[in-house]
């Protein structure tokens, strides 16, 4: 029955689509269809082998699934296929198209922009060559967004200039054009510029005729009612700046935009600071610790940064692949015709064994280029999520809990002056309040940054020990270390330090151990770490590996170094990771 069912619901879709064909042959880039639909469609140009067919169903496939979920793995694999068939029917301008929807995503992404930059040079170095002024001026605006909101700790004063005169150049092209859209934009990004400056009386000009000229729910009102929120905000004028965040807090959600979100949250937990509405304030300092978690430490972020590498990597095989095919079959027919000329068995072995040779010599090639790629984009995602942390524990120490320690000063200036009862029930129940924020706010600081790391790594190790064992009084944790601590590099002492920190966190939450003990051996040629626990222990056998152990077998891939667990149900577990000292101590 369901197979009848799925019988005609295939036949009916077949029956539309033949309707639509026979006028167009194709479908076009707005039209919209759902993902079976699309599927269908998939399926009748791989039938046929029609490329362009293929190149223009995975880019409405992507288009679809960007729609859905902005940031993943699907939507940039299927645009990858899509600029993949284009290619190969030599429409570059089609590849470039669909290149750009992903160069668009990787801007907004801190730890992959610099590849966006390079596909929207490449574009616009072919659409000079072409003098198409109006792609000249779309690519000129996706690399002056990235030149303002990314790489604005690189400016000086002379890089300053240079960007406010392309910036004009750039919206006198666009009027020229005469391309409301293009015009939008460029005034916008003006906006943001002159904002980063502090030129608020102008930026605000600049974002407000963007503003107009806006579409409803679109990005570019998103942009504008952000940026005008925080020109407010500098202007003190909190109640507007809040009202104008709010409305682009609604359409980031509609968008399900989670980069511009946190910024977005952020602003807000500071106006509400500013008047002293401290439990609205504290809702959205959650609120954006939340979102930069689900953006940058999410697994779906982690497999989209990826997914560039790895596609690249993919074409670039198959591009081979068809070159050394095309290769292997003339040589094939060269060695028949030899063959049955001279019939020279000794020959053949010969040429057979060369095959073979260059064959492992490319396989050595691709498995060093994989590896490469592999390490440079897991340094990437390392890097993104330790500089994010930084600066999330850098807001809260510095934002949240000044805000708290002048809540408090003023609670504590007022003891003197009130009566005894409105003290005893009102003003010191809230001072204790107050007090384990702090202590809470500084907690989830330390452990975003590692302060003590700047004392050792030994003292660092022992110091997280200390912490765990404060916050589970009934179980006893033992530290030791053995040997000379050498200077270890910030880099990696990082590293393991988060490795113990996940160990310790996996013991807490799941072992109901009884004792953990950690122990940390200073050998000649490697550090080696063993946490052990007499707790529930568990079936490696049956463990799938989740982004918690993931994590720590990327570091330490990344290190160069080595894990071994050892676990067996109400055995308890040990893990025992060791790294080499060869690239691990400062010079």
């Amino acid at each position: 029955m369901n197979l009848l069912r799925k019988f005609l619901s295939l036949l009916i879709a077949s029956l539309l689509f033949s309707a639509v064909w026979a006028q167009t042959q194709y479908p076009t880039l707005n039209d919209r269809y759902s993902p079976k639909q699309i599927d269908s469609l998939i399926k009748v140009f791989e039938a046929k082998n029609d490329k362009k067919g293929l190149a223009i169903t995975h880019e409405l496939k992507g288009i679809f699934f960007q729609n859905i979920y902005f940031y993943s793995s699907v939507t940039f694999n299927n645009f990858f296929i899509s600029s993949q068939y284009y290619l190969e029917l030599n429409d570059r301008e089609g590849a470039f198209r669909v290149k750009k929807r992903i160069a668009d995503l990787y801007s907004v992404d801190d730890v992959m922009y610099t590849i966006a930059v390079g596909y929207y040079k490449e574009a616009l170095k072919y659409f000079e060559q072409k003098g198409d002024e109006a792609k000249i001026a779309e690519y000129n605006l996706d690399l002056l967004n990235i030149a303002i909101n990314k790489d604005s700790f690189k400016r000086t004063e002379k890089r300053v200039d240079s960007l406010e005169q392309s910036l004009e150049t750039t919206i006198n092209l666009c009027k020229k054009l005469k391309d409301q859209r293009y015009l939008t934009y460029a005034y916008n990004l003006y906006g943001s510029f002159l904002l980063q400056g502090n030129r608020l009386e102008k930026a605000e000009r600049y974002i407000d005729m963007s503003l107009q000229m806006s579409e409803p729910k679109t990005q570019l009102e998103l942009l504008n009612l952000y940026h005008k929120g925080q020109i407010k905000k500098r202007k003190n004028d909190i109640p507007e700046a809040i009202v104008l965040l709010r409305r682009s807090e609604l359409i980031a959600e509609i968008r399900n935009n989670k980069y511009l979100m946190q910024r977005i949250c952020q602003a807000l937990a500071e106006c509400y600071t500013a008047l002293n509405d401290f439990p609205k304030a504290t809702e959205y300092w959650q609120k954006t610790y939340l979102s930069i978690n689900r953006y940058y430490n999410s697994g779906a972020t982690q497999l989209a940064r990826t997914a560039v590498v790895n596609s690249d990597l993919r074409f670039a095989n198959m591009q081979q692949d068809l070159i050394e095919q095309k290769k292997e079959t003339s040589e094939s027919w060269n060695y028949v015709l030899f063959l049955a000329l001279v019939l020279l068995f000794v020959l053949a072995i010969s040429i057979r064994n060369g095959m073979k040779a260059k064959m492992q010599r490319r396989e050595l090639a691709n498995q060093r280029k994989i590896t490469t790629l592999e390490l440079q984009s897991m340094k990437s995602l390392i890097d993104g999520q330790e500089k994010e942390r930084n600066r999330v524990a850098k807001d809260l120490h510095d934002g949240l809990g000044a805000h708290l320690s002048s809540i408090k000063l003023f609670i504590e200036n007022q003891k003197d002056k009130s009566d005894p009862l409105i003290q005893r029930q009102l003003l010191e129940p809230l001072a204790k309040s107050i007090d384990e924020a702090c202590l809470e706010t500084r907690n989830i600081s330390h452990d975003l940054r590692p302060f003590s790391l700047k004392y050792g790594f030994n003292t660092a190790i022992e110091d997280l020990v200390k912490k765990v064992q404060n916050a589970l009084p009934g179980v006893e944790l033992i530290f030791a270390s053995y040997g000379e601590e050498p200077v270890i590099r910030e880099e990696v002492a990082l590293m393991v330090y988060r490795i113990v920190q996940e160990l310790l966190n996996n013991a807490a939450k799941y072992a109901n151990a009884t004792q953990i003990t950690v122990q940390i051996f200073y050998e000649t040629q490697q550090i080696s770490v063993h946490v052990e626990d007499d707790g529930l222990g568990f079936d490696l056998n049956g463990v799938k590996e989740g982004n918690g152990l993931g994590n720590i077998r990327s570091r330490i891939d990344y290190l160069g170094g080595q894990v071994i667990w050892q676990a067996a149900p109400d055995q308890g577990t040990a893990v025992i990771i060791s790294v080499p000292l060869q690239n691990s101590i400062k010079p």
